[in-house]
């Protein structure tokens, strides 16, 4: 029972990343063979590639959060913080320009 439930599990891991064309490559197969009909082998590709980008979207989003929480626990800025704090140095460095040619020019005075 677990042989067969573990079997399935992985059959349904391979048909996520299987692509549309492999997967009508193996349909085609099978309907030459005479083990599926035309209509059914077109309606299991349109099953297997709809199932497979859904779960693959299911799973990228969870890889996706795992990374975002694993980078927030190591403390790893994330773009925004990144953009705010560039934005708050190059004004920093345009004041401290306006400063240094104040000070230039109460030299020469």
């Amino acid at each position: 029972m677990l042989k067969d439930i573990r079997k399935g599990l992985m059959t349904g891991l391979g048909a996520i990343f299987m692509t549309r064309e492999r997967i009508e490559e193996v349909t085609q197969r099978l309907v030459k063979e005479a083990k599926l009909s035309e209509e059914d082998a077109r309606r299991l590709v349109d099953e297997l590639s709809d199932s497979g980008e859904e779960q693959f979207a299911r799973i990228e989003k969870s890889i996706s959060e795992a990374m975002s929480k694993g980078m927030d626990s190591i403390g790893v800025s994330r773009q925004e913080a990144f953009e705010n704090l560039k934005e708050k140095v190059d004004a920093m460095e345009i004041r401290v320009s306006i400063l240094e040619r104040a000070r230039e020019a109460e030299k020469e005075r």
